[in-house]
């Protein structure tokens, strides 16, 4: 494809490139490009000593009103889902801050990730430095 697109096709083709199905000239020419889904996740609880068991929110908002075709979960610490609910659990066996992600998918080929940070503090049966820490 050339550095410089003038044409209106071009700039389609490169949208249509950018993964964007959806994308095409309108007859005035301009693009129109759909809306870009929004996904928001929320962990309950965020914060405790391990193990902790943490459940997770997804919200997940398309103006153009897709169908959701598949969730992708990344707990953070190793465990991975493809479960469709939005709503997910994960146990935390060891203390330390992690990061979960889901990427939720639409039929038409959009995608957007949603994140959340979990600390998980030793529990109650670590060293006496942990012990003492968690007081």
């Amino acid at each position: 494809m050339a550095a410089l697109c003038i044409a209106t096709w071009c700039t389609a083709a490169f949208a249509q490139d950018m993964a964007m199905p959806d994308a095409s000239p309108t007859a005035s020419g301009r693009m129109m490009i759909p809306e870009p889904l929004l996904v928001t996740v929320q962990a309950l609880p965020g914060y405790g000593p391990a193990p902790l068991l943490v459940g997770f929110l997804v919200n997940a908002v398309d103006p153009s009103h897709a169908q959701i075709v598949s969730f992708n979960w990344n707990f953070g610490d190793g465990h991975l889902s493809t479960m469709p609910p939005t709503l997910a659990y994960n146990t935390y066996a060891t203390a330390g801050n992690y990061v979960a992600t889901v990427t939720v998918t639409t039929a038409d080929g959009r995608s957007a990730t949603g994140f959340t940070g979990v600390t998980v503090k030793p529990g109650a049966g670590g060293t006496p430095q942990q012990r003492e820490q968690n007081q």
